[in-house]
This record gives C-alpha cells, structure tokens and sequence, in this order.
C-alpha cells in the first residue's frame, strides 16, 4: 500500500457528491449486527482472525491518532481484497457537514472522495448498509462500492465507503454487504473509544492544570519553578531516550514534584531567607506529602507511577535519600528530576538570591556527581546547556552571565 496515497482529517477537501445514475443492487438493515457478525464470523475463520488482529491493534494504538487511522486504514484494505478506495466521512458535530477523515487508495493514485449525498442520507438514517453501481455513462470513476454506516450508542455519525473504480477486475458480491456492516460496527466502536479516551485524558490534564494553579495560590515561585522544571526534564528525557511511556510519566511527575509544599506551614515556605534546622527538616517533608497527595488521585495506568516518580526526586545516588534508594533503584525520571530541579533553583531568581551562572549551577551539581546525582544526567544537561537556557529560559549563556 502506498502511504503517500494517504491524506486524513483535516489535510482533506470537503467530500464531492456524485449526481449519477445509482442503481442499489442489495441491502440490508445492520439494526442486528452482533446477529450478523456471529454469522459472518462464525463461517469465515479467515475474518474471524483478521477481526480480532484489528481489535487487538487498535487498542494499542487508541492514543495514537495518526497510528490508529492507519491501522483502520491497514486492515480494510485487508478484509476487502477487491476494493481501490476508502472513505471513512463523519459529520462534524458543530454545523453538520461531511468531511472526511480518511481518504485512501490502494494503489497509490491521488484519493478523492466521491459520495452520493442521497445514498450517504439514507445509509445514516434507516441504518442500512448497502452496494451500489453506476451506469457506464457517468465519470465519477467508481465502477462498484460498498457502504456501512458508522454508530455509536449515542448517534449514527458517519459512512464507511469501499469502491472499485476504474478498470480494476473484481466486484463485491452480496456477502460483502454483511462484511462492511460488521467492519463500519466495529471501526465506529473504535472511534468511539478513541474520543471518550480522549475526553478522559482532557479531563485529567485539566485535573493537573488545577492541582498546578492551586500551589501557584500559596506560592507562585513554586508552581513557575514546577513549570521550568518539567521543560527542563523533558529535555533531558528526550536526549537520553526514554519511552513515550516514561516520558509523559516524566512530565507529569516532574510538573507536581512540589505538589506536596501545600502541607508546608507559609513561614517556612514562604520565609525569604536561610532555613534553620528544623525548618529544613520540615521543608524535606514535601517530597513524602507529595506521594500522600497524589496516591489519593486515581491516574490512568500508564501514569500509575506518578507520585512514586514524584516523590523519589529528592533521592540520592549514595542513598542518603528520604527513601534510602540508591543508584539505578531510583527510577531514570526521579534521577532526571532531581537534576532539573536543582539546576532552576540555581539558576532562577528567588526574592532572597541572584541567579547563578549556568555554568556555575552545573560546577555546583557536578559537586554531587556520584554521591546525590547521576553522572549521564548531569553529562546530558551539559550537553544541552545552550538548548536548554534558550528553550526553557529565553537566553543563552551570555545573556545569563549578564543577568548574574
């Protein structure tokens, strides 16, 4: 299959109607699909595997937008061996027009969408699934096709639309009509899940966002310092090649590993001057505060890790920590961490202190090399120095020599 055939979501034009001469050649109502799928499926051991091969696959890639368009895209292909082209057009919630969100060719020639408006209207609502053909005078090029629509349990919100166009050999037969039923059912399934998915995880990021704005209430240093530290972090994570998994852990951890400075009394936090001892020993206490915190948070399983995350940032290599982790038993994102957020205390400007010199807050770091540090972050935050000064804190070196 040629990718450069394919264009998705909003790089596509509007879908053109076809005003032709359609003849409907076969249809049938998809009101019972779980009946015609446990038909279809339990005849055709061949579609049976290739069904639960595109369900397994999807999930996997339900975060991934552009991944999970292709593998719908992929597996069409797959379970209709004679179709040249596919539509997949879902109506925008917001003025109603069609637009399509995949439009592909099997053989790499320049996709276009061509619809019937009429056909489109009564698929939607009589929930039907059907093949049509054309009469040889018209030049929409589509010789046969195939459509389904696309329901959730809410609202039928969208056509799926297989063609044969051109001179391609082969035709759909009847059966197919049954097949793209069962297929549109199953890819509306996962469209669907894709979006409550991603309603969900807008939900918790404005969770994040909230938990972030209520530090900033106590101390707004705190929650700009919370800020940098995550940029800084994700540059770092970056260059030493985490995951996406571990990334986006890293990112959320990194941005409430102070979270637990709400349980810090004001006149130690907010005091602008040295912390006496047992001002100091107070003041350690927000790294296990943060884990209490978020441990009452329920995060999606890839982020289950957050407040363990969180909370090790003030681990040390020695293992001289409040946990007494040591060496690679502190995660790589609380090593990461515990570097960034050193490094924009040092750098950043507190009503009590002056900024340091980068270059002077990494010969402070490199003091703690092997004993509270790990020696490749530190190397890595060396290396991305001027990056990270321009991205993170809008100056280079120079600039920042001055500001000191």
């Amino acid at each position: 299959m040629n990718s450069k055939a394919r264009k998705t979501g909003s790089d596509l034009p509007p879908s053109r109607e076809i005003e032709e001469d359609l003849t409907i050649l076969h249809s049938r109502s998809v009101a019972d699909v779980t009946r015609i799928q446990s038909d279809l499926l339990g005849t055709d051991a061949r579609v049976a595997d290739l069904f639960l091969r595109f369900v397994l696959e999807t999930a996997e890639a339900r975060d991934e937008p552009s991944r999970l368009l292709s593998k719908i895209s992929e597996f069409t292909f797959q379970a209709f061996p004679v179709a040249t082209h596919l539509a997949l057009v879902t109506r925008n919630p917001s003025d109603g027009e069609m637009w399509p969100l995949i439009a592909e060719s099997r053989d790499g020639e320049e996709p276009n969408v061509v619809l019937s408006g009429t056909l489109m209207n009564r698929v939607m609502n009589e929930g039907i699934s059907l093949i049509f053909a054309r009469s040889e005078s018209t030049n929409s090029g589509i010789k046969t096709a195939i459509c389904a629509p696309l329901s959730s349990p809410e609202s039928t919100f969208g056509v799926m639309q297989l063609d044969i166009r051109g001179k391609k050999k082969g035709t759909f037969a009847t059966k197919d009509v049954d097949r793209i039923a069962v297929f549109a059912h199953h890819v509306a399934l996962v469209l669907d899940n894709h979006r409550l998915y991603l309603e969900q995880r807008q939900a918790f990021e404005s969770t994040i966002n909230a938990l972030v704005h209520s530090l900033s209430l106590k101390d707004s240093d705190t929650a700009s310092h919370s800020v940098r530290v995550r940029d800084v972090s994700v540059h770092l994570g970056k260059a030493l090649e985490l995951t996406e998994t571990q990334l986006e852990t890293l990112k959320v951890a990194a941005l409430l590993h102070d979270l637990g400075k709400h349980g810090i009394r004001d006149e130690v936090l907010l005091k602008p001057g040295k912390l006496s001892q047992p001002e100091r020993e107070e003041m350690s206490q927000h790294s296990e505060l943060t884990q209490t915190i978020l441990d009452k948070i329920t995060f999606p399983g890839r982020l289950k890790d957050v407040p363990m995350l969180a909370a090790y940032h003030h681990e040390k290599i020695d293992g001289s920590g409040p946990y007494k982790l040591a060496g690679d038993a502190i995660p790589i994102q609380s090593r990461i961490i515990a570097v960034a957020d050193v490094f924009d205390a040092l750098v950043s400007a507190r009503v009590y202190k002056k900024p340091l010199p980068p270059e002077q807050a990494l010969t402070i770091l490199g003091q703690g090399r092997n004993l509270e540090f790990d020696p490749l972050v530190i190397d890595t935050l060396k290396s991305l120095l001027s990056n990270i000064m321009a991205a993170v804190y809008g100056q280079d070196n120079e600039e920042a020599d001055l500001a000191a």
